[in-house]
């Protein structure tokens, strides 16, 4: 029994979300539910979008935002996005020079 199909058949589903860059039906299965964004690299590591949705129910899991090995809700990655930020805007204020 075959689990994958050629790749001249792998097509953009219609539950595709618009950022998803997976190609689909090459891979049978779950694996073939995986929606994946395009890889931004910063210092070395990656960042994704990801997430699941079922093909027959159409129930999501997900998106989350992949760093690394890490695996982060929405909600986890704007909040970490708002620490980041914090700690920019104080060590800007740190060494900025006067009058800048």
């Amino acid at each position: 029994m075959t689990t994958t199909t050629k790749v001249e058949q792998a097509v953009r589903l219609p539950s595709c979300p618009t950022w998803c860059v997976q190609r689909h039906g090459i891979q049978q299965g779950e694996d073939d539910a995986i929606h994946v964004s395009v890889e931004l690299l910063v210092r070395g590591v990656s960042l994704r979008l990801c997430t699941t949705i079922d093909p027959e129910t159409q129930q999501a899991d997900g998106p989350y935002v992949l760093l690394g090995g890490e695996e982060y809700t929405l909600h986890e990655a704007d909040a970490l996005i708002d620490a980041l930020t914090q700690l920019v805007d104080a060590g800007m204020g740190v060494t900025r020079p006067a009058g800048a």
